[in-house]
This record gives structure tokens, C-alpha cells and sequence, in this order.
């Protein structure tokens, strides 16, 4: 080989690792940095507490406007990308519930860079993620029939106060999924009545709580104080009590 062929592979293949240490992909395995570095989102200080609970049984009862569907959906790419071959269920009262969670991971996934995302993304569907290390976070509504069979790591239950047949549901059909990979639940929901799972939960000393009012998100800077004001106005005193105070009302 002659010496100006060798100097040509020898710069193409210095070309090449440049570029493949442009393209490398450092996956950090705390949530809030995961968060910071891949997607550009710093989380307010109640939004990392929940990022960073390591807990089994979590309960989130939070304000309106509080980001949280946001960062439960960055929660639910994290695990999945850092937990290799596990399954993520999210489970609304309707499967257009469960989609809205979705829709947020397909966004928070779009706003990558390419590489980044053909790294860790291997297909996108509406209601199945299938991510490269094998992962899959799945959207499913609250149907008994629908979610039978499934054995899951995580699952998150959104807008779990309005669950039809709770009790069938949390303690028949998804506690049982969890059993075999001691899994983690987070229930999330705008508080109703106190007839429901989902206020035990709230009420249970086997739960992680996350209860965040509107105080908390205006001082956290997601909305304006008046806002807050407009909102006490126009709305009737128990739904702004469940809306933006997070209190059961009966």
C-alpha cells in the first residue's frame, strides 16, 4: 500500500470515530439527570421528588396545571430505557385517557435527536413503545378483559379516582401483575370521593404521597397567581377545591 493510501484510510477511519463519538449516547441512570440531559427538562422540585421516588407504591395527587402527565411520561421512558426487556403499562378509564399519557412519551421521544432516538427506540405505535433494549411501554384503558394476562414491571394508573370497579381492577387484576416482578404502582388522579382505591391509597401508610396544590405550582413558577384567582371565580367551590387544592369533596 502506498503511503498516500494509508494516510487516506487512516484519516477515513479517523473520520469515523469522530463521528461515532459524536453520535455516542451516555444514558445517565438518575431520572433527573436522564431528564436534564436527554430531553432538556428540568423539572420543578416536586417533579424530581417524584422522578426520583424509588418507592413501590406511589401516590400522586396533584393541581391542575402541575406538569404532571409530563413528568410521568418522562418517568415511564426512563425506567424503561434503564430496565432492560421490562413492560410499562399506563391504564386510564378510557383508552383516550391512557393515549393522552401516550401521546406525551411519543413527544418527549420525538423531540430527540435522531441518533438518540434510533438508539433507543426501535417502533412507535400509538398505544405500544418497543424500545431497542427490548422495553415496552403499553396504553390500555381500564377494562378487566383487556388487561388480564399481562405481567408488568411498572404500572401507571392515570385518573385512577374515576376507575370503574377499582376494587376488581387494583386488587384482582393489577396487583397480581406486579406479584412475579415486585413491580412498582403509581396511581395518579385529580381527587373525587372518598368511596374509592384511590383514596385509601392516599390515606395508606404502604404509599409513597406526592400531594402538590396550586400554591406549590405557582411557586414553582408553571402559573400565574392570577390565573389561580380567575379560576376561583369562574369555577364552583368544589371543583376548584378538587381541581386546584387536590382535596377530596364530597
Amino acid at each position: 500500500m502506498s503511503k498516500r493510501k494509508l494516510l487516506d484510510e487512516l484519516e477515513r477511519e479517523l473520520q469515523w470515530l469522530e463521528q461515532a463519538e459524536k453520535n455516542r449516547v451516555e444514558i445517565p441512570e438518575d431520572p433527573v439527570e436522564f431528564a436534564q440531559k436527554l430531553f432538556k427538562f428540568t423539572p420543578t422540585y416536586y417533579q424530581a421528588r417524584l422522578l426520583q421516588d424509588k418507592s413501590k407504591r406511589i401516590v400522586v395527587k396533584w393541581s391542575r396545571q402541575a406538569g404532571k402527565t409530563t413528568v410521568i411520561a418522562l418517568r415511564a421512558i426512563w425506567f424503561a430505557v434503564t430496565h432492560p426487556k421490562t413492560l410499562t403499562l399506563i391504564v386510564a378509564p378510557s383508552l383516550r385517557q391512557s393515549m393522552i399519557m401516550s401521546d406525551r412519551v411519543h413527544d418527549h421521544l420525538a423531540s430527540l435527536p435522531k441518533h438518540v432516538f434510533k438508539r433507543l427506540v426501535a417502533k412507535l405505535q400509538r398505544t405500544v413503545i418497543t424500545f431497542t433494549n427490548g422495553s415496552r411501554i403499553i396504553a390500555l384503558p381500564n377494562s378487566p378483559q383487556l388487561l388480564r394476562g399481562y405481567t408488568s414491571h411498572q404500572v401507571i394508573c392515570d385518573e385512577a379516582a374515576f376507575f370503574q370497579d377499582d376494587e376488581l381492577v387494583f386488587y384482582n387484576v393489577l396487583y397480581p401483575m406486579l406479584a412475579t416482578t415486585d413491580g412498582t404502582l403509581i396511581a395518579s388522579s385529580t381527587p373525587c370521593n372518598t368511596d374509592s382505591v384511590f383514596y385509601r391509597f392516599c390515606q395508606s401508610s404502604e404509599f409513597s404521597k406526592h400531594f402538590i396544590t396550586w400554591k406549590d405550582v405557582v411557586a414553582a413558577g408553571l402559573v400565574k397567581e392570577s390565573f389561580i384567582d380567575e379560576m376561583r371565580e369562574q369555577l364552583p367551590l368544589e371543583r376548584f377545591q378538587r381541581e386546584f387544592e387536590a382535596q377530596f369533596v364530597e
